[in-house]
């Protein structure tokens, strides 16, 4: 689909949600200008550096986080639970990175119920993970999290909290769900020179947003505004962020196709200056389109579907890990010198270990084209495939 179709069924489709005419009118002035004014903690990552030197730097996206009851119910041994070997062959991916950075799409509060105990709350699903959940994404290398989603509020104000006390306690830099209004909106990591800053947004969050005030949810939680967003790309580079991405937590579940609100918070995240835009929340992978706003264009993937789930349908396992290769010219600006996706496949089981993810990579696959049987073989090619034709290259 390309960017004059997205427009065309823009300018056709009505935009009825209540809430999405309310999420745009609602005013964060008063923290924008409190972040705006604090200095930014720069973190480094722990991920193995590449070896390229200064001025350049890889960065490795995901889609979605979840962590299920099912998946949880297969890792349990009956005293805690091993997630790692879900990430078994996409860590050899990861470790050529600098920068990994997913969407943390769960709760991970000690006080509430896990979801393998209770699955559902007022009818939508409900998503809290054990703390071995987070050791299993250390484990496969990531860096940093963005959290705002429509499972944010699962657990009210104590999930919010205690999830970001266990990101705290383990120096995870996070973004999307914040504790007070002293808090950035957004995190920085900085490797071989260059700052990288990671903003989300998510404009539904299952009505479960009523579980907090609405002074808490001002504070607490980052909708698409575009005065948000205006100051908090303004605070990233006062902070001194030289490449910005967001994520943008929207769009119909199960679509392949963008939704027109997909595109409406695109431009207004390319208006407010960011340089790279990643979509969430479909559960499905969606194309990849450069926005053009204004003469410029803004690199948008709609959708990265998601990365872990247990879910049944197999286009909701289908992922990719999107890797950013950012360069500083000569002019000395950090510019998108190349980008590329590795294609991956949620398997229910492999190895005798559930929800294991393949990579299409041969280098990085564990041997799979000369050890699964053909059938699987013939399966994962043909998801393969389609993972391309949807997301399409990269421009």
């Amino acid at each position: 689909m390309n960017i004059l179709k997205l427009k065309k069924l823009l300018a056709v489709t009505a935009l009825t949600l209540t809430a999405m005419l309310l999420f745009t009118t609602v005013s964060f002035a008063d923290e924008a200008t409190a972040d705006i004014q604090q200095t930014a903690d720069i973190t480094t990552s722990d991920s193995p550096a590449n070896e390229t030197g200064a001025d350049k730097v890889t960065v490795m996206l995901t889609g979605d986080l979840m962590c299920q009851r099912v998946q949880q119910l297969r890792a349990f041994d009956g005293s805690g639970y091993n997630f790692k070997p879900t990430f078994k062959y996409v860590k050899n991916i990861f470790d050529k990175a600098d920068i990994v950075v997913g969407n943390l799409e769960t709760l991970v509060s000690k006080s509430l119920p896990l979801s393998k105990d209770m699955s559902r709350l007022q009818n939508k699903p409900y998503l809290n993970a054990p703390e071995e959940w987070l050791d299993a994404l250390e484990y496969a290398g990531f860096d940093g999290f963005i959290m705002a989603n429509n499972h944010a509020c699962d657990g009210g104000k104590t999930g919010i909290v205690e999830t970001l006390e266990e990101l705290d306690s383990r120096s995870i830099p996070h973004t999307g769900l914040f504790a007070d209004k002293n808090s950035k909106r957004y995190f920085i990591i900085e490797e071989n020179g260059i700052k990288v800053g990671v903003i989300s947004y998510a404009a539904y969050y299952n009505l479960k947003d009523k579980f907090l005030t609405d002074e808490e949810q001002d504070i607490m939680l980052n909708r698409p505004v575009q005065d948000k967003m205006n100051s908090d790309v303004h605070a990233l580079r006062k902070a001194g962020a030289e490449y910005i991405i967001a994520y943008n937590h929207s769009g119909t579940e199960y679509s392949h196709l963008p939704a027109p609100r997909q595109m409406r918070y695109g431009i207004m995240l390319a208006h407010a200056g960011v340089d790279y835009i990643v979509g969430s929340h479909p559960h499905v992978l969606q194309p990849y389109e450069p926005l053009l706003y204004r003469g410029t264009v803004t690199p948008y993937i709609y959708s990265m579907g998601n990365f872990t789930s247990s879910m049944l349908d197999p286009k909701t396992k289908e992922t990719i890990i999107l890797s950013l290769t950012l360069e500083r010219n000569e002019s000395g600006e950090v510019m998108l010198a190349d980008q590329t996706y590795y294609p991956c496949y949620m398997l229910d089981e492999y190895e005798k270990k559930p929800f294991v993810l393949i990579p299409e990579d041969k280098d990085c696959n564990g041997n799979l084209y000369e050890n699964a049987p053909k059938a699987l073989k013939n399966q994962l090619k043909k998801n393969f495939k389609h993972i391309r034709q949807i997301v399409g290259k990269l421009d």
